[in-house]
């Protein structure tokens, strides 16, 4: 589970702060990590006893195991690895120690959420453990979870809330032996005459807290656990067609049909849906590579939200552009997509994408109508198209165009191939579709509302949805 999770203390003399620290490393030599700490550590920092975490008789500034099976190494340390890192947990730690608490009376600790995208999203769980000589005769300790995936972090709440809470009832029990321990010697009667004398100037730490000599060692071995074990208590799967936990698609709507097309060129769609190998020339960037450079976004808009697109020239060099075009739409709506129209009246019918020969009319491009004309002339073997649309582009794209545009970039720049293009593609309208049968299911406004912020549809989503709620149940 790519997170961290860390324990956090309030000192009395220092403040709030994270004092032991574990997370999951991949590839990382362990001998990278023996002078860390003092890497890291401020000079001049206020340290105690409370501050820091000792290995009993080990003076051993981390802790570390390996899981032989995925090769994940779990590292503890005072402070994160990564100096990125160590600051998101420092912030969380002092969140969680002073505005960010949920607790009771008898100090069993409830858990709170809070975070955002940039800070990391945080699971915090806030505990008291008994201490005869601090202020109130407790110390306030913290178990956070800090990771950027909000949604994993959500999901797994149940599992780590279980886990954390039995670590949280460990560490108060073992404390409250060492409280029954010093009430033997030192009666509760002397401590209230006594008055403040008695009160340490300096915080104990957890070891003296507990009594537990290798009280470290335990949490990493904890902390570990629920790293690996998070990572393999939720997975994530590619969800086609209906969600698991929404209602059937009525039957009443006819099923989703392929593409229209005519009988002179079925077997142009033939070669290249049969062919596996032909797969990679599916992707966007064919698009890219036909449309100008400045024109590919605006196709992909228009693709995506409804503008009716007429692209003009001979069926053998269109084919290929409109199997691509098909990659923007989900496959219910792939009806909506007519190849090769062999009459004008198929324009103005209730298709979105479509593709004529040369010697039909077409309306001239307007807002609804966007244009794409394969002209004769070649420049090294290459069509030369020509891209009419009067309208422009919003300025803020939807966010499912952003990705799409980002993979796209991607390729270009070698980070990975056609064919993951096109897996990344589908897994893209896939999750949009789904989101949109979510909204569909909404039987309110105000429902629809809240789905839309958990869902992050934005503003400018809402040409999508529009398109897309007509045509998807």
């Amino acid at each position: 589970m790519n997170a961290v999770i860390a324990l956090c203390h309030f000192c009395e003399a220092h403040g709030p702060c994270a004092i032991f620290c574990t997370q999951t490393l991949r590839d990382t030599k362990i001998e990278d990590l023996v002078n860390l700490e003092q890497q890291q550590q401020q000079p001049g920092q206020k340290t105690c006893s409370a501050c820091n975490y000792t290995l009993g008789r080990n003076n051993s500034n981390a802790i570390y195991s390996k899981d032989t099976e995925s090769g994940a190494t779990f590292v503890s340390t005072k402070v994160a690895t990564l100096q990125e890192v160590a600051n998101l947990v420092k912030q969380a730690a002092v969140r969680s120690l002073s505005c960010e608490i949920n607790t009771n009376k008898d100090g069993d600790g409830g858990f709170v959420f809070f975070g955002d995208s940039s800070r990391g999203h945080i699971l915090s769980h806030t505990f008291r453990v008994s201490d005869l000589q601090a202020r109130g005769y407790y110390q306030l300790f913290s178990i956070i979870v800090l990771m950027k995936d909000k949604y994993f972090l959500l999901n797994t709440k149940p599992f780590l809330a279980e886990h954390l809470r039995k670590i949280s009832i460990e560490l108060q029990a073992g404390a409250q032996r060492t409280k029954a321990a010093e009430e033997l010697n030192y009666s509760a009667r002397q401590r209230r005459l006594s008055g403040a004398q008695f009160l340490m100037p300096t915080p104990r730490s957890l070891l003296e807290l507990t009594g537990e000599e290798h009280i470290f060692a335990q949490l990493h071995s904890h902390f570990a656990w629920i790293l690996l074990a998070g990572s393999r208590f939720l997975t994530e799967h590619i969800t086609f067609g209906n969600l698991p936990w929404l209602p059937p698609q009525s039957s009443g709507r006819p099923p989703a049909q392929r593409l229209t097309y005519n009988s002179s060129t079925l077997p142009m769609i033939q070669m290249y849906e049969d062919d596996p190998e032909q797969e990679g020339f599916f992707s966007l960037r064919h698009i890219k590579k036909v449309v100008p450079k400045d024109d590919f976004a605006t196709v992909c808009f228009c693709a995506l939200t409804g503008v009716k697109i007429i692209v003009r020239g001979a069926p053998e060099r269109t084919v290929l552009f409109m199997m691509c075009l098909k990659k923007l739409l989900p496959e219910p709506m792939h009806n909506l997509m007519r190849i090769d129209a062999q009459h004008q009246h198929s324009i103005s019918s209730e298709y979105k994408i479509i593709s004529v020969s040369n010697d039909i009319a077409v309306p001239i491009a307007s807002g609804s109508v966007f244009r794409i004309d394969f002209l004769d002339k070649h420049v090294n073997g290459n069509d030369i198209v020509s891209v009419k649309w009067p309208a422009e582009l919003p300025r803020k794209l939807p966010d499912l165009l952003v990705k799409l545009l980002k993979a796209v970039k991607a390729v270009e720049e070698k980070t990975f191939t056609e064919l993951v293009l096109n897996k990344q593609t589908k897994v893209l309208i896939e999750e949009w579709k789904n989101k949109v049968i979510c909204l569909n299911h909404a039987k309110s406004g105000s429902v629809q509302a809240k789905l839309k912020k958990v869902l992050g549809v934005q503003p400018q989503d809402q040409p999508i949805i529009n398109y897309w709620s007509t045509h998807l149940q």
